[in-house]
């Protein structure tokens, strides 16, 4: 008898440690690196600044329709934006507060700069997608709800 619920206690224990094992996300397609990078994130180092304003130059001349001009522009002003916000970074440390000024100020060159490659149409999307982005949207980023009926 002792056998018997000794046996059914360890099949019901490893039949239910089997059923919560997590399975590992496959992932196939266009996105697969996208799905990796995403589940390997800090466990790569820091990432190589001129990728990054080359990537998201890319990205902006694929929604914003820039021409080659226009991109390789993009990303040079990407790539200058990157290393003043790291050395702006390094200077302040954690102290955002310090900062705020000269950061708010770097900001507001970038987009100037911005503004001067880009047409006002291109620009105005950009500016779009932006709120978009942030979740200011139509409905401001707030979440719509239904009216019971």
């Amino acid at each position: 008898m002792k056998k018997t619920l000794f046996l059914l206690t360890a099949l019901a224990l490893t039949t239910a440690g089997t059923s919560f094992a997590q399975t590992a996300v496959q992932a196939t397609g266009t996105n697969a690196k996208q799905t990796a990078r995403h589940y390997a994130k800090g466990k790569q180092g820091p990432k190589d600044p001129a990728k990054m304003a080359d990537h998201k130059a890319g990205k902006m001349a694929k929604e914003l329709g820039l021409n080659a001009d226009q991109e390789t522009k993009v990303e040079q002003l990407l790539l200058a934006r990157q290393q003043e916000s790291a050395t702006l970074k390094a200077k302040y440390g954690t102290d955002r507060k310090a900062g705020r000024t000269e950061m708010k100020a770097a900001h507001d060159r970038y987009e100037t700069q911005l503004k001067a490659i880009l047409t006002p149409e291109q620009y105005a999307k950009m500016d779009k997608l932006k709120g978009e982005h942030h979740g200011h949207g139509k409905d401001g980023g707030k979440m719509k709800v239904k009216a019971k009926a």
